[in-house]
């Protein structure tokens, strides 16, 4: 039987229930206890970071792809020596 969790919104609707299958209310009452923090605190924390892997990945798999094509790799490259240039030539004028 799935468990119900409540998740308070940043906005003053009422909570809005999310069904969870046992074991995962089981490993979330866990780290509520080992965080001293409620479920619903925990829960948001772990949306919040898998939102930010998510992105991370994302990012990741850009810049795979872009050393994957070596001619976009190589102006990569070319924009970012151009910058460093243009960075060292500013701290010797400071």
């Amino acid at each position: 039987m799935a468990h119900a969790t409540r998740i308070k919104r940043d906005h003053p609707r009422r909570d809005a229930v999310v069904r969870i299958d046992p074991h995962t209310d089981s490993v979330l009452s866990e780290l509520a206890k080992e965080r001293h923090e409620d479920k619903k605190k925990v829960l948001a924390h772990s949306v919040e970071m898998l939102r930010r892997q998510s992105m991370l990945d994302g990012l990741c798999e850009a810049y795979r792809s872009l050393k994957d094509n070596p001619e976009a790799w190589a102006e990569e490259q070319a924009e970012r020596a151009g910058w460093q240039s243009a960075a060292l030539k500013d701290l010797e004028n400071e």
